[in-house]
């Protein structure tokens, strides 16, 4: 047993460089790293108390549609969508805040580390260097911390000068975070649009836009007309876990609300739920 004790100091304890400052500089880039994988892409996608509410992931859920994205990879993450969209949620989601911390740095910058390659190469790479900025970003940022650990500015810095069989069920307990982790569960919910477009002349075509499948922002789906250029109707089903949807609508191919928000639908408790509105005006 002495042996696991040493094997866990010295993969926590960190490097340190010759003058504070040296350590100093080595720990912004891992905190704002840290910082944005927490506070923002994996909030985003996996339950934290600080993931934005609209998006009702319960505690340690993955995103409904993470594991969809991770399917379309193929090989070994077909066979285990749920596992790796999981486990690449939490690496973005704790990992970042670990990274934040100084606290356990060096696997959860290896972590981090994975699920960017995976980023890069498996979802960014066809499309150009452009996308694949933000992920090879943090996987630059999560390298020096990889390698050295946290340096002085971290709790690992502290946690390894005291008695490493304290830091044990820390570590046991950490690991046990990865049992319950589970999917969002989904559901079907449908919004009927009824929207009016009188006042608008030469209306040829009307069109609806959103984040949610089977809806896009690239192209329009063609709404129908219940009274000729004047009120015009769409029934769309989405498959979500979240409380709301975004939307806008469309004239002619051309989108309302320029440069202003989109709006934002609330899904109500029963599966259907009507939304009426008029082109281009935000009911206050």
């Amino acid at each position: 047993m002495p042996a696991f004790p040493s094997l866990i100091r010295n993969l926590l304890r960190p490097q340190q460089l010759p003058h504070w400052w040296q350590d100093a500089l080595l720990a912004l880039p891992r905190v704002v790293c840290g910082y944005l994988l927490t506070a923002d892409f994996g909030a985003a996608k996996f339950g934290l108390p600080w993931s934005p509410p609209d998006n009702n992931l319960g505690l340690f859920e993955v995103a409904f549609w993470f594991p969809q994205d991770v399917a379309a990879y193929g090989g070994i993450f077909a066979m285990f969508p749920n596992f790796f969209a999981w486990m690449g949620a939490f690496s973005e989601g704790i990992g970042g805040l670990l990274l934040v911390l100084g606290l356990l740095t060096r696997p959860a910058a290896f972590l981090v580390c994975c699920t960017m390659l995976v980023a890069v190469f498996m979802q960014q790479f066809q499309n150009g260097l452009w996308n694949m900025l933000p992920a090879l970003g943090f996987l630059w940022a999560a390298l020096p911390a990889l390698v050295l650990g946290s340096g002085r500015f971290g709790l690992d810095y502290r946690l390894t000068k005291s008695a490493i069989g304290r830091l044990r069920p820390g570590l046991v307990g950490l690991a046990a975070l990865l049992l319950p982790g589970c999917v969002q569960p989904a559901h079907d919910k449908t919004v009927v649009y009824l929207l009016d477009v009188s006042g608008h002349p030469k209306v040829q075509q009307v069109g609806l836009r959103g984040r949610d499948k089977p809806l896009s922002w690239d192209y329009d789906l063609q709404m129908t007309p219940i009274i000729k250029d004047s009120l015009y109707r769409a029934v769309v089903t989405t498959h979500t876990g979240y409380k709301v949807t975004e939307v806008k609508f469309a004239i002619n191919g051309d989108y309302e609300l320029k440069q202003k928000a989109n709006r934002r639908i609330e899904f109500g408790p029963a599966d259907t739920t009507v939304y009426r509105a008029r082109f281009d005006v935000v009911a206050q």
